[in-house]
């Protein structure tokens, strides 16, 4: 796929009310499957009843994704806070990784972890809009 193709999507919304473990998992496993028919990839992060999701991939697959991630009843107030074409992959590995601050280890294998932690942290030179929002996101609710 063109370089050019790529577009990441970063938005935010609330839960409609707070999630279990078992939901976040089910959650989880929806999206990751659905991602990964679509060619999409990213991270989601929940905080206090609060998501954060970045992905990236083809626009039309984002297209399709962010339809149903809009349609979903589990959660409100969506607002789509950046929408850029991207040259590369952050999460290219991932169908969807995961981060939150509740169910502490619950993000999978520690090198998935480390590299969540790293793309949460600004680069000095020239970080992207979708890594500063991350970040403050991240950032806000306290290490």
């Amino acid at each position: 796929m063109p370089e050019s193709d790529l577009e990441s999507i970063v938005y935010v919304s609330s839960a409609v009310r707070l999630l279990n473990i078992e939901e976040i998992g089910h959650l989880l496993n929806r999206a990751r499957e659905r991602n990964k028919e679509y060619g999409v990839t990213g991270v989601l992060l929940y905080i206090g009843g609060n998501f954060m999701q970045y992905i990236e991939g083809p626009e039309t697959s984002l297209d399709v994704i962010y339809s149903i991630i809009q349609k979903d009843e589990n959660h409100t107030g969506i607002i789509l806070v950046s929408r850029e074409t991207i040259e590369k992959r952050q999460f290219g590995d991932w169908s969807m990784g995961f981060q939150t601050r509740e169910f502490e280890g619950y993000v999978g294998s520690p090198s998935e972890r480390k590299l969540i932690n790293m793309i949460l942290e600004l680069p000095n030179d020239n970080p992207s809009t979708a890594r500063i929002v991350l970040h403050s996101f991240w950032d806000r609710s306290g290490s």
